[in-house]
């Protein structure tokens, strides 16, 4: 099965068992998102995370970055290799994801998925992000798009994401020092607790009415 059909597959099956639903913190510019080639960043909650967003991104092609270690498992790897995704080591210096996911941004002009928690949080709690993300960024001069999945996801119940609109990192005065990538990386962070605490906002609000 190619790599395409495959992604249908799964989001058939994702739209009918998980029914992910989007929100935007901006309905009005809902069309900019992927309308380039652009870095999504997402918290990270279950392994069902990928395959959520990447069925309310489609018919927009996307590549997720994963721990190396996962493509190594036997069913879950195959998921892996077959749906796009780009192995990153977690136990050495690596650079290799950097440089395919710049390939995938700039040359064939698709998406790039990061969970910059590196693992699984807790619900509604948020893991120090990696910085390894603002090198990306930097590098690609590409959209970056904030989404807040509230998972872990269940079966056959609703799985609701919000999406801010595209933005872009401002440019490092003098190149990239260590105090820019921080501080980037603490805006990140922070932007990402805002359009949680936002989604809360909203799901109060609805439940209350």
């Amino acid at each position: 099965m190619s790599d395409t059909k495959l992604n249908g597959v799964l989001g058939v099956l994702v739209r009918v068992f998980l029914r992910p639903t989007p929100s935007y913190t901006d309905p009005s510019r809902k069309d900019e998102i992927l309308a380039e080639p652009s870095i999504i960043i997402s918290n990270h909650t279950c392994h069902m995370d990928g395959p959520v967003l990447n069925t309310v991104l489609l018919p927009h092609i996307v590549h997720t970055l994963a721990a190396k270690d996962r493509f190594e498992q036997r069913s879950f790897g195959f998921f892996l290799r077959h749906t796009g995704c780009i192995p990153i080591d977690r136990t050495k210096a690596d650079t290799s994801w950097l440089h395919e996911s710049l390939r995938i941004l700039k040359v064939q002009k698709e998406s790039i998925v990061i969970y910059p928690e590196g693992r699984h949080g807790a619900h509604r709690q948020q893991l120090p992000f990696h910085p390894a993300v603002i090198t990306l960024a930097v590098m690609a001069q590409v959209p970056i798009v904030l989404v807040y999945q509230d998972g872990p996801a269940r079966w056959l119940h609703r799985n609701r994401l919000i999406f801010d609109p595209p933005f872009r990192l401002p440019a490092p005065a003098g190149g990239v020092s260590a105090d820019y990538v921080q501080q980037q990386t603490d805006y990140l962070q922070q932007r990402m607790k805002e359009l949680m605490e936002r989604f809360i906002a909203q799901e109060n609000d609805q439940s209350r009415k």
